[in-house]
């Protein structure tokens, strides 16, 4: 067997393995486009909600995002943040405030109902209560703000060192 004969039986060789290979990989795709095209057509016909298509129901989340953005770009990044911790200390203030209208007997279900005097001082007592939890509130937050920008300052630093 000489030189040119061994590099045409390895070339046969290849050659037969490279067209079984592409006949492999050729079905390999189809079936994988079969069962692609299945699962689909499966999931078109499949939706979370009869009721309402899977278009409006990303439609509803896209309009929210739209929305955030839209706020973050008219308000800007500080303001926005401003405006949603006061949310938040509004909400818990009100929360609070109706824990305390039912411990100091103002609430509209109290037997018997404060009246006169004892009803102004619970009223005067209620507000001052709620100033105060308001003050503690506008504290842990600047408080938290304050220990977040020197664990920002302090990582920067750490980072500069490394």
């Amino acid at each position: 067997m000489t030189i040119n004969d061994t590099q045409n039986k390895i070339g046969q060789l290849f050659s037969n393995t490279l067209t079984q290979t592409k006949n492999e990989s050729s079905s390999a795709l189809s079936s994988f486009a079969e069962e692609f095209h299945k699962q689909l057509a499966a999931n078109s016909n499949t939706n979370t909600n009869p009721n309402k298509p899977a278009a409006t129901e990303t439609s509803e989340s896209d309009a929210m995002v739209e929305e955030f953005k839209n706020t973050l770009g008219t308000k800007g990044a500080l303001t926005f943040f401003q405006d949603y911790n006061n949310e938040k200390i509004e909400k818990m203030i009100e929360e609070k405030k109706a824990e305390l209208e039912g411990k100091l007997g103002l609430s509209a279900d109290t037997q018997p109902p404060l009246t006169g005097d004892a009803r102004a001082e619970a009223l005067t007592s209620l507000d001052q209560m709620l100033s105060d939890f308001r003050k503690q509130l506008m504290d842990k937050l600047n408080a938290d703000n304050k220990i977040d920008q020197q664990n920002s300052t302090l990582n920067t630093f750490l980072q500069k060192i490394v």
